[in-house]
């Protein structure tokens, strides 16, 4: 398994244990990155004691990349969906 995969499967498991299915503030967001990020070299590579900067600098770049990933593949449907917004409240 890739070290994106490991880092994916913490927090999708860690987010799915959550009452709210996610990190509800920017700290615990933070503080889950990190714990997915020690976890996932702990699992790969049996990385315990020291993680090299440049392991960490990789796997963020791998994040950013997944991430915009996302962003390219859902583009045109967040377009779609604000053209079709009226911009009033919905209501209630």
């Amino acid at each position: 398994m890739r070290l994106i995969d490991r880092y994916n499967e913490h927090y999708n498991y860690t987010c799915a244990g959550l009452p709210h299915g996610g990190p509800i503030s920017m700290e615990h967001l933070q503080s889950l990155a990190l714990k997915s990020a020690i976890y996932a070299f702990a699992r790969k590579y049996n990385m315990k004691e020291s993680i090299p900067v440049e392991d960490l600098e990789n796997l963020a770049d791998r994040i950013e990349a997944q991430g915009d990933e996302f962003l390219q593949r859902t583009e045109t449907l967040m377009k779609e969906e604000q053209r079709h917004s009226t911009g009033a409240p919905d209501a209630l």
